[in-house]
């Protein structure tokens, strides 16, 4: 589901882009991690509400409605919780970014590329998983952390990606030092130092992302496209430490590798982190209906609408722990999300029900939680051609993935 508006961030400097770990003692502040989607929502948001700080005669923002005069009270005050909020730009969405260089878009590399799917019995797999991921080569490899859109596509269509060709080196990691600022005085704090990891982006590679914010403001007849005015913002502070970052326009949006569905096995691999309430179990693979008890599904059964699948497998990456700021309230909690490149594996029916449950993923944000700011974005595929049937497979030799 493409976004209308493409754009494209060219940082000016430095990104200090931090995760949950805390920065104290010895530890360097590891702020070279690339963008995670809620950090680039949280910077347009901040942008808009920089821009236009107050409300606006389009946006429908401090006009008085039936329904305000049925909430309020006989003080006048209103009895809506949202009152002190106006929610003037809660309409954004963004997907991305990625990285882009020479018109080449990146992907997240997936985790199970060079592996092999095997059923395993009798070992320690959560339920409802019955099959786990093998490496068809043994020993060690080398992880990547990026691939090309058309050597994604070759991953997708169950090609061979044993020898994949190396990505350009798209930014560094650059470690400095720094004096502890005194938040009172805005003066040096002496004997405070520490130290902090920044990512610079090579030259030529900018972050690539898609974003559409309509607004249908109360009292106003038509939708404002709020990147379509001309006074939008044209640049971002996005981090920490105030990096700044030039907003651009780009001639086209984000073309996701695509690959023909030819079994009933279905594959997701995510693009973006994904947050489910669950753990990395999507929420969508548990029976939320409120029924008894014995009339559930059983775990693992997918409950979207139209879908007719079960889970299988999963290749989970490390959790990725974020949080944030809120100016009113404070840090906000740590998050625990699925990260990107981690792979979960359906079995359909049919290869017909196959295609069904892709048209609902391929793409689409399937996050429990945050999929307005583009996280559980993922692309389907069915398994290669080899890997679609059961596999004679020692126990022993099937690790829980």
């Amino acid at each position: 589901m493409p976004l209308k508006h493409p754009f494209a961030l060219e940082p000016r400097d430095l990104l200090f882009l931090r995760d949950a770990r805390p920065m104290a003692a010895s530890d360097a502040g590891l702020g070279a991690n690339w963008p995670r989607p809620d950090q680039l929502w949280n910077a347009l948001i901040n942008a808009f509400h920089r821009q236009w700080p107050y409300p606006q005669s389009w946006d429908g923002t401090g006009k008085h409605t039936f329904r305000d005069k049925q909430l309020a009270g006989n003080d006048g005050k209103s009895k809506d919780k949202n009152a002190d909020s106006s929610f003037r730009f809660g309409a954004l969405k963004t997907v991305g970014p990625f990285p882009c260089r020479g018109g080449t878009l990146y992907l997240p590399c997936p985790l199970d590329l060079g592996m092999q799917l095997v059923p395993c019995q009798g070992t320690d797999l959560p339920a409802p998983l019955t099959h786990a991921f093998l490496p068809r080569k043994q020993g060690k490899q080398k992880p990547r952390d990026w691939l090309s859109a058309d050597d994604y596509a070759r991953y997708l269509a169950g090609g061979d990606l044993s020898d994949p060709s190396d990505p350009p080196k798209l930014y560094d990691v650059e470690r400095n030092i720094g004096i502890a600022i005194d938040r009172e005085t805005q003066t040096t704090v002496e004997g405070q130092l520490y130290q902090a990891e920044y990512l610079r982006l090579r030259q030529g590679v900018e972050l690539a992302f898609e974003a559409e914010c309509d607004l249908k403001p109360r009292g106003v007849k038509e939708i404002v496209d709020l990147f379509a005015r001309p006074d939008r913002p044209e640049t971002l502070v996005i981090g920490g430490q105030q990096g700044v970052a030039r907003l651009r326009t780009r001639d086209a949006g984000l073309r996701w590798p695509q690959a023909e569905i030819k079994t009933p096995w279905l594959r997701w691999t995510l693009l973006s982190p994904a947050v489910f309430n669950a753990g990395w179990l999507p929420g969508w693979c548990r029976d939320s209906r409120k029924v008894p008890e014995a009339q559930q599904a059983p775990l693992g059964s997918v409950m979207l609408p139209g879908a007719a699948a079960r889970l299988i497998a999963a290749r989970i990456g490390k959790p990725l722990a974020f949080s944030g700021w809120d100016l009113k309230t404070g840090p906000k909690p740590t998050q625990l999300a699925v990260p990107a490149g981690s792979s979960y594996v359906f079995a359909c029916d049919t290869v017909e029900a196959a295609r069904a449950l892709a048209t609902l993923l391929h793409g689409r944000p399937r996050s429990d939680r945050f999929g307005e700011k583009g996280f559980g974005i993922g692309l389907c595929s069915s398994l290669p051609t080899q890997d679609a049937g059961p596999k004679t497979q020692p126990v022993s030799s099937c690790p829980a993935s």
